[in-house]
């Protein structure tokens, strides 16, 4: 006797999800940046660039009840000194406002080398108030500490300089999953 096991159940027709296991990934959509940017303003609230920042980040879910797994990566590159960044994450259903979850996330280094300093991953399990069809949308904004805080985005040398080279071609992402509840 044979089993199957199906996580989803497509129809046909058009390929619409009709029936979905808990705790299944339904989609997956990946929105990066690959260029090096930098933010020399100290203490200045910034949308960070392209596609991390712009609200171009969307996930269109399958279902109302389905729940979002965000997950960003940066790479913040540093100069002789020390680093502190911060970054504050929002979302938005369909063109509405902009609201802010979980605080976001941050990094702190201190170093006597031109360098990369490190990769910043963080993941967010979200449930807002949406309908199936509503575009979900998010972004990443930076802010920098008062006497620390420039951004090195994707700035990434393996020698002691300050160029502004992303020698291992290092993407920021921001990763949108639809969860299956």
């Amino acid at each position: 006797m044979s089993t199957v096991i199906a996580n989803a159940v497509l129809r046909p027709a058009d390929d619409k999800v009709m029936l979905r296991k808990s705790g299944c990934i339904m989609q997956s959509q990946q929105y990066e940046y690959s260029s090096v940017y930098e933010h020399t303003v100290n203490a200045t609230l910034i949308d960070m660039p392209g596609d991390l920042g712009n609200g171009n980040a969307t996930i269109t879910p399958y279902f109302g009840d389905s729940k979002i797994l965000f997950t960003a990566m940066i790479h913040c590159g540093h100069q002789t000194t020390w680093r502190s960044n911060f970054f504050r994450t929002f979302y938005r259903i369909n063109s509405g406002s902009w609201t802010q979850f979980y605080g976001g996330f941050g990094s702190n280094l201190y170093s006597g080398t031109n360098s990369m300093s490190q990769t910043i991953k963080c993941s967010y399990l979200l449930s807002p108030s949406y309908s199936a069809g509503n575009s979900i949308g998010f972004k990443i904004q930076h802010i920098g500490h008062a006497n620390g805080g420039y951004l090195h985005l994707n700035q990434i040398n393996l020698s002691n300089t300050t160029a502004n080279n992303n020698v291992i071609s290092a993407h920021s992402k921001i990763y949108l999953q639809e969860v299956a509840t």
